[in-house]
């Protein structure tokens, strides 16, 4: 009997990461302090203020489990291009890449849920990098997946 009650607990202790991310084994993401959630939307949402894909709206970061992926802005090559743009503004603001350094975030779980808690899209800071510094069939701009290509090794090294 104890086993049953064991198991969820122990689950849940290996969805914890101590590098100031905690992942919930539901269908939320939650980051280790409110704080920081808030920190982190609001940093995304300065340098992603303004950019629209035509028809589909921004890509501001409204609840953590609503992450703004291209693909839910109609996964053309202009949503891909624009998002690119972001996730390099985004690195270059401030000290965001100090900030996503400091708190483990870098692998944090990007998700979009749906209402009826699906989960659509899942991904990290590291894995968009690493995807769009590669990406062809977007026509992202050479100058552009250069500048993820370093953000990429640079992401290596703070980890």
């Amino acid at each position: 009997m104890l086993k049953r009650y064991l198991a969820p607990l122990v689950a849940s202790l290996v969805l914890c990461s101590c590098s100031g991310k905690t992942i919930d084994a539901g269908s939320t993401n939650t980051i280790a302090s409110p704080a920081i959630e808030q920190d982190l939307l609001s940093r995304w949402n300065t340098v992603a203020a303004g950019v629209t894909v035509t028809g589909f709206g921004d890509f501001q970061w409204k609840k953590v489990d609503q992450f703004p992926h291209p693909t839910y802005k109609g996964g053309s090559s202009e949503a891909y291009q624009l998002f690119a743009g972001v996730l390099v503004a985004f690195f270059q603001n401030g000290d965001n890449f100090d900030f996503l350094a400091q708190n483990g975030l870098f692998t944090l779980s990007l998700r979009y849920v749906f209402p009826s808690g699906q989960v659509g899209v899942e991904t990290t800071f590291e894995q968009l990098t690493n995807d769009l510094a590669s990406n062809q069939w977007a026509n992202i701009p050479t100058d552009t997946r250069q500048k993820l290509q370093a953000f990429g090794v640079r992401i290596q090294m703070a980890q």
